[in-house]
């Protein structure tokens, strides 16, 4: 049983979670860094930063993905 209700949908362990955010993270990278409000931007840097990927935070990329691509 995953320790989060939403692993499911984000597509499982932590291993493809994070490496879903690698991707997202290289297709926001060519986005001006003004489109996004301070708080993404704050968000984006963390990530960046690697490291651990929970599924609420790739919810949260999946979102600011959606609304800017």
């Amino acid at each position: 049983m995953a320790y989060h209700p939403l692993a499911n949908d984000t597509g499982g362990d932590a291993d493809s979670r994070r490496s879903e955010a690698d991707r997202i993270l290289i297709m926001l990278e060519p986005e001006p860094a003004d489109h996004f409000t301070v708080k993404e931007q704050q968000f984006l840097e963390q990530m960046s930063e690697g490291g651990a990927v929970s599924p609420k935070q790739l919810f949260r990329l999946r979102d600011i993905k959606d609304k800017y691509l």
